[in-house]
Formats: structure tokens, sequence, C-alpha cells
């Protein structure tokens, strides 16, 4: 017979202790630092076998026989020895990430197999006079609530991982349940498969320091309180994990509105920064340029009517002066370009990649064919602005730095974006180096400004000895 009173407190002891080992199993995160995942570890296997095995003497400790029982202290020991192994093995499994079908029923086995052979070995300990005989159906029966119950509470509780705190802990509870149904389900299964032959006596001479009932409430009650005291620790632990979550997402959520802030910035300064370059271009085309034009055209005039007997000094003056109107003329223009690169307003995109290829080839000698698809709607003013300088600054790091024979440029539609492309065949170099040295290197960090200005992408892929290919790509609503 067994005193219902102990019965009740190993449900409670199972139930508890399975409740733990299923909020430690989530909680035993792989992101976890080295040290602190083994520390969880230890300190939850130490909690969910000192658990099981409590909850499995306190209720040998309910079980009357007519005669005193004593334990084989070793072998009682074992069986504990055998709860924390498996539940450590069974732990660490569960608290693998990502955890598929095999792993949750791999860690349940064991969780099964670490209660049934804690449950026998500590039976062993009663060594009996005659031996204590088994049921083999009960037995088999018994070994099979364990697996089966610790595989689905696992499951149940992995599945539910990720719901509301609340909801999380009602769902955890039930399949606290299920769990501890398991542990004392198999422990008073095993022992319905127990009989003991009438006249039977203890072959363990022991003197028994307590009575079994104040040491199982003993027991129950330290066991209760280390798990309630590992389910505080938890608790804690997993406030201090939400509320550090919360600050990263609103630090997160910070950053990216600066950063949105930072690229619409820059934005609106590559825009005017666009606006002031046509500003001044067409000012010097239209007052500069257009006063040193008409400056050359009245000194070749005079210089021309200039009477056959006149000075030869001031005949070398004033084509001196004739010259140096012409090539500040050309230095005007040669601002204007840059400033306002030529051939987008009068060509168009494609045509002008180009004429700007055709004067680059005969600059250089580098063979540069370039491949546009015509039938692209016309970009913005902006898009179009930062395309082609971008496009200028990767012809110039080439003829500078590639020592390449050929270049191709291709201007495409792809599924929802459209790239312009340069590629050559120079000596190419390690995208992963800096290579800002004086002026040189920062071409790339100003094409990546003006890409990001657009919203574009710019990819850059390069390796020593096998070229360089220079990508901006645009999605199609921001193109126009």
């Amino acid at each position: 017979m067994h005193d219902y009173w102990l019965v009740l407190l190993s449900v409670i002891v199972a139930t508890m202790a399975s409740f733990v080992a299923l909020v430690l199993a989530i909680r035993v995160a792989p992101s976890q630092q080295p040290q602190k995942r083994r520390l969880s570890l230890a300190v939850g296997v130490l909690a969910i076998g000192s658990g099981i095995w409590t909850m499995h003497f306190i209720g040998m400790l309910g079980f009357r026989l007519p005669v005193p029982v004593s334990y084989d202290v070793w072998l009682t020991l074992l069986s504990l020895i055998l709860a924390v192994a498996g539940s450590g093995f069974s732990l660490a499994m569960a608290a693998r990430d990502p955890v598929g079908t095999g792993k949750l029923i791999g860690a349940g086995t064991l969780t099964g197999i670490a209660i049934v052979s804690m449950h026998y070995t500590g039976m062993a300990a009663v060594r009996m006079v005659p031996p204590i005989r088994y049921d083999l159906p009960l037995v088999a029966l018994s070994i099979l609530i364990a697996v089966a119950a610790s595989v689905l509470a696992l499951w149940n509780a992995r599945r539910l991982s990720s719901e509301t705190l609340s909801a999380a802990f009602w769902q955890r509870a039930a399949s606290a349940v299920l769990q501890g149904g398991a542990i004392y389900g198999m422990h008073y299964t095993g022992m319905a498969a127990a009989s003991f032959a009438p006249g039977s006596v203890s072959a363990v001479h022991t003197r028994q320091l307590l009575n079994p009932t104040i040491l199982a409430v003993v027991l129950g009650a330290a066991s209760l309180v280390f798990l309630m005291a590992m389910l505080l620790v938890s608790a804690y632990d997993t406030l201090r994990a939400s509320q550090a979550e919360h600050q990263a997402e609103k630090l997160g959520q910070a950053v990216g509105d600066a950063s949105k802030e930072i690229r619409n910035l820059s934005r609106r300064l590559v825009e005017t920064q666009d606006a002031e370059r046509r500003r001044l271009a067409t000012e010097l085309h239209d007052i500069v340029g257009q006063s040193l034009s008409a400056l050359a055209t009245e000194l070749a005039l005079i210089r021309n009517h200039l009477p056959p007997s006149a000075d030869p000094d001031l005949r070398k003056s004033v084509a001196d002066a004739v010259m140096l109107a012409k090539q500040s003329v050309e230095s005007v223009r040669k601002v204007m370009a840059q400033l306002r690169p030529p051939g987008l307003d009068e060509l168009g995109l494609p045509t002008a990649l180009r004429w700007h290829a055709s004067a680059f080839e005969a600059r250089t000698g580098i063979s540069t064919p370039v491949k546009a698809d015509e039938s692209l709607p016309k970009p913005s003013a902006t898009v179009e602005d930062a395309l082609l300088r971008i496009y200028l600054e990767a012809l110039a790091n080439i003829a500078k730095h590639a020592a390449a024979h050929e270049v191709l440029v291709n201007l495409q539609s792809q599924a929802d974006s459209i790239a312009l492309r340069v590629t050559d065949d120079g000596k190419g170099f390690d995208v992963g180096t800096p290579v800002h040295s004086g002026t040189s290197g920062w071409g790339l960090a100003i094409m990546r400004e003006r890409a990001a200005a657009i919203g574009g992408t710019l990819r850059i892929h390069s390796t020593p000895g096998a070229g360089t290919s220079i990508e901006l790509s645009i999605s199609k609503d921001k193109w126009a």
C-alpha cells in the first residue's frame, strides 16, 4: 500500500521538475555566450535530474511494506547519477537550434530512458530476500509511458516556444503536467509491476535515522524550494532579456530613422549641387563664354584690319590676344563640361554613353564598345546626371589605374531594375583593401555616395589580374 499524501507530494515534485525542464530547454539557447550557456546547462541539469530522482525516492518512501525496508546507498546514488546524466543529454539536445523531429524524438527518448534507468536502479537498491519479481508486460508499459510522454511533452513545448508570454506559460504548464505524468506514471506503473513475496525481508541492514515520512517531506520541500529558485532566476533572466530586446528594437528603429534621414539629406544635397552646376554652366555659356567668343572675334577683326605698315610688335600682341581669347573659350567649355557633361540634353542617355565612350577611346586607345537599350524610358534629370557622372568616373579610373585593353559598357533593363555595367579586362584590385592615399581611391567612395543618393546600388567586383566590373542598378520606380 502507499501513503497517499506522499504520493501527492511526489506528483507535485514531478510536475514542478517537468515545468523547470521545459522552461530551461527553451532558455538555454545556442546564441548565449559559451560560459553562460555551460553554466545554465549545469544548473538546469542539476535541477531537473535531482527533481526527477526526488520524486522517485519520495514515491519509494511512500510505499509501505509490513517489514522494515532499507536501501543500498551506492545503488541509490547511482540512480541519482543516472537521472542527472540522462537529463543532461536531454536538455543539451533539446536546447540546440534548429530542433527537428529527429532531435525532439532523440531528446524525449533520452529523457524517458533516464526516468526508466533511474527507477529500476532505485528499485534494485531495495534488496529483498527473496528478490523482487517483475511483471514484464507492465515493465514494458512503464518504459513506453516514459518515452512516449516525454517526446510528446518536449515537442509540445518547442512547438509553442514562439507564443506570447502568457500563452506560453499556460501551454508549458500543460506540457509540464504531461511530462510529470510521464515520470510518476512510469514510476507507479513500475511499482505495480513489482511483486514482493510473502515474508520478504530486507537484505540491507542500515540504521534508519529518520522516519520515512519526515525524510520524504524534507526531500520534497528542499526540491521544491530549489526548483522555485530556478524558476525565479529564469523569470528574472527572461525579464532582462525582454527589456534588452525592447531597447535594441528602439535603438534599431532610431538608427533606421537616422539612416533614412541621412539618405534624404544626401539626395537633397546632390540635387542642390546638380542644380547649382547647371545654373553655373548656363551662366558660363550665356555670359562668360559668349563674351569671350565675342572678344576673340573682335580681336580677330582688329588683326585683319591692321595696315601692312603696322608695327610688327603690335601685330604680334594682337595675335597673342586672339590666341589667349580662344584658349579662354576652350577653358570655359571644359569647366562647363565638368559642371554639366555634354550629351544628355542634346542626345539622351544611350547616345551620350556612346559619345563619351568614343571620346575615351580616341583619348586612350582603349576599345570601348557600348550596348545600350534604346527602348528604355528617359530617366529623371537627377538619375540621368548621376548615372553619367558615375560612368565618367569609372572611365577615368580605368584610364588611370587599370592598364586595360578593352572596356565593355552595358545599359539594360532587368526584372525590376535598370543596370549600367562597366567592365574592363585590366589588372584589377582587391576590393577588400582600402586604397585611399592622397587623391587616389576616393573616386569609388564618391560613386557609392552618388548611387545611394538616387536610391541605387553600386556593386564592385574585382580580382587582382582578372579585371573589374562596376554595376549600378536602380529600381524602375526610382528611374523616372
